[in-house]
């Protein structure tokens, strides 16, 4: 069989692969588009992420609060991603809305690992940053993912989840694809059919996250470095 042979078939297979309903663009290398957007939400430090107990994390956020605005030039920006729960009011009906953290203690610091660290040890030695499972070492999120994950998570909590699989479970028959289009334009990861919607699903930390409601943005194929 020739090279060309063997190269028709390995193109047909990544189309049979690539997920029905979602705009693929096809190029030869890399596209620059998702990159660059990427870069400029770039400027900033990344973020770590720890567990508190979940009756702590009020007090935490408001010690955090007052540390930053007395170290301007210094500061951990503390975010906890909320969503709203709804329970019975009264026993004649009517519901109450409250907002409370989605997981359980799950807090994230902006900085590098090693401030992060230093700042732990000397401030709250009984807590430490949560380790990213593939790479064995505290989680780092890049400034450019944490942001519009941020912005989603303020305004619609619903659209995110928390997956208990690990990522590379879900590079199984998925193709990695790269947004190219959208605040998470520069986001890589699958589209996967999850409770019969079609979501991203990317690595966050060393988490697995699915994304709803982002099938109809544009995206591009991941060609991974042979390097």
């Amino acid at each position: 069989m020739t090279q060309d042979c063997f190269d028709s078939l390995a193109t047909a297979d990544v189309n049979n692969r690539l997920p029905k309903g979602i705009h693929v663009t096809k190029t030869d290398d890399a596209s620059d588009l998702g990159i660059e957007r990427t870069r400029c939400r770039e400027e900033g430090l990344p973020w770590g992420y720890l567990y508190l107990h979940n009756m702590t994390v009020p007090v935490f956020e408001r010690q955090m609060n007052a540390y930053n605005a007395a170290h301007p030039d210094a500061p951990h920006a503390c975010f906890v991603h909320r969503s709203y729960s709804y329970k019975q009011k009264t026993e004649r009906g009517g519901v109450k809305k409250e907002l409370k953290p989605t997981i359980s203690g799950l807090v994230f610091l902006q900085g590098t690992t090693s401030d992060l660290q230093a700042f732990l040890r000397l401030y709250y030695p009984q807590y430490h940053l949560v380790k990213d499972r593939s790479r064995n070492a505290p989680a780092s999120i890049t400034n450019a993912v944490m942001q519009p994950f941020m912005t989603v998570l303020r305004n619609n909590p619903e659209r995110v989840t928390f997956l208990s699989d690990p990522f590379e479970k879900f590079a199984r028959d998925h193709v990695k694809l790269r947004v190219l289009t959208g605040i998470f334009a520069g986001y890589e990861g699958y589209i996967v059919r999850i409770d019969r919607d079609r979501q991203l699903v990317f690595d966050f930390g060393g988490h697995a996250v699915a994304l709803r409601g982002i099938h109809k943005e544009d995206f591009e194929e991941v060609r991974e470095s042979t390097e």
